[in-house]
């Protein structure tokens, strides 16, 4: 899956989406060994209620869910801007 390119970061764009109702914190089970390809010990993610293992930046769930927002138009951006 390709992403459209955003100004800004996912994690400076998470508060905005759950304070206009378009997304939720979504927690997510600890991660436990054989860990994923790609885990990170040392990164915590914001929409996943800050379980271990990957940052909000390389979350592919947030990733698609804000690709899902972009295609049917509910979330668009002006430049640099929401």
């Amino acid at each position: 899956m390709e992403f459209t390119p955003i100004p800004v970061s996912y994690a400076n764009l998470l508060p905005y989406l759950l304070d206009n109702a378009m997304m939720a914190i979504t927690p997510a089970k600890v991660p436990q060994p054989p860990f994923f390809r790609g885990y990170e010990s040392n990164a915590t993610c914001a929409y996943h209620g800050g379980v271990l293992g990957h940052s909000i930046e390389h979350c592919m769930t947030l990733k698609r869910r804000v690709q899902g927002l972009i295609d049917t138009g509910w979330l668009k951006f002006e430049g640099n801007r929401l």
